[in-house]
C-alpha cells in the first residue's frame, strides 16, 4: 500500500503534541514551541524543524545547544552506515525526517542526540543525567559533523556543576529537552537492578529545579528555543506515574495547564504562571 501524505507540512511523529507558548523571558514579543512524545528519539524532528525555521527565517546561522535532563546519556555515536542515511535524510521534508526517526533511529532511544549534532542541529551539549559508572564516562567529549564543525559534549552527575558550567559559558541559544525517567533515581531497568522497586525525586526538588525563581532556569529562559519532553513511561515506573511527572512540571511552568485553549478567550489559553499579573 502506497500512503499519500495529505500535508507535509502538518506532518509530526506518531502521538506527538505540541503547543506554541509565549516566551518564558521575551514575553508576547516572541514565541517558543513545547512538544511532548512518548519516545526520546522523536525529540530529533523537533529540533530539526526549529534549527531549520530559524536558518530560512534568518533568525541564526548556527544551531541552539542542548541541555537535556535524563536519567541515560542517549550519547550513542552514529555509525559509518547511520551517518550516510543522515547525509541523504532531506531534512527540508517533514515527513521524511519523522518517518526517519520512527524507523531508522535506535529503538534504544539513545542515538538521537548526536545524529542531530552530526547534522549540525545542535550546537553543543550538556546532559545531566545519572548513567556513568566510571569517571571515565564522565570526561568530556568531541564529535566531528559533517560539515566539520567540532561540538563540544559535556555529562554531569551533579546539578550545581551544569548550573556553574552554564552560567560561566556564552552560550545565547538552547535547547531545554527533559526526559520524565530523569526524575526517577533508580528503578529496575536498570542494569544491576533487576527486582529493585521505582524510587523518585522529591516533589519539592523537582519543583525547586525548574522553578522561574531558580538562577539555571532564568539563564535557560532568557536563551529558551524550544522544549521537548519524553514520557518514557515504561521507564518512569508506568502511564500514571509518568503523567504525574509530567504534571509537576505543568503546574510549576504553567496557569492554566498546556493545552487549555478557550475559542476567543486568549485570557485563559495556557501562559506560563510566572508571567501571569
Amino acid at each position: 500500500m502506497k500512503l499519500h501524505f495529505r500535508n507535509d507540512e502538518y506532518i509530526a511523529p506518531p502521538g506527538s503534541l505540541t503547543e506554541i507558548l509565549s516566551h518564558p523571558y521575551y514575553k508576547h514579543s516572541k514565541s517558543i514551541s513545547l512538544s511532548i512524545f512518548n519516545d526520546h528519539r522523536y525529540a530529533f524532528f523537533f529540533w530539526n524543524k526549529w534549527t531549520q525555521d530559524m536558518f530560512k527565517n534568518n533568525k541564526a546561522n548556527y544551531p541552539p545547544s542542548l541541555v537535556s535532563l535524563d536519567w541515560h546519556q542517549d550519547l550513542v555515536y552514529p555509525t559509518a552506515s547511520e551517518k550516510n542515511w543522515l547525509e541523504n535524510l532531506n531534512l527540508a521534508s517533514n515527513k521524511d525526517v519523522a518517518l526517519y526517526c520512527w524507523a531508522n533511529l535506535s529503538g534504544l532511544n539513545d542515538t538521537h542526540i548526536l545524529s542531530a549534532a552530526y547534522l549540525n542541529l545542535i550546537g553543543d551539549i550538556y546532559v545531566h543525567c545519572r548513567q556513568g559508572k566510571y569517571d571515565e564516562d564522565w570526561k568530556d567529549e568531541f564529535i566531528t559533523d559533517r560539515y566539520n564543525n567540532i561540538h563540544t559534549i559535556k555529562k554531569f552527575r551533579m546539578y550545581e556543576d551544569i548550573e556553574n558550567c552554564l552560567l560561566k559559558s556564552d552560550e545565547a541559544d538552547v535547547y531545554f529537552d527533559i526526559d520524565l525517567d530523569f526524575f526517577t533515581i533508580s528503578n529496575p531497568l536498570q542494569i544491576g537492578n533487576r527486582g529493585g522497586k521505582y524510587t523518585y525525586l522529591p516533589e519539592w526538588e523537582i519543583k525547586r529545579m525548574l522553578s522561574a525563581e531558580n538562577s539555571l532556569m532564568k539563564w535557560l529562559f532568557e536563551r529558551l528555543q524550544g522544549i521537548t519532553i519524553a514520557l518514557e513511561p515504561e521507564h518512569t515506573g508506568g502511564l500514571l506515574k509518568s503523567q504525574r511527572l509530567l504534571g509537576l512540571i505543568d503546574k510549576t511552568w504553567f496557569k492554566p495547564s498546556l493545552f487549555t485553549s478557550y475559542p476567543g478567550k486568549l485570557e485563559k489559553r495556557t501562559q506560563w504562571r510566572h508571567l501571569r499579573i
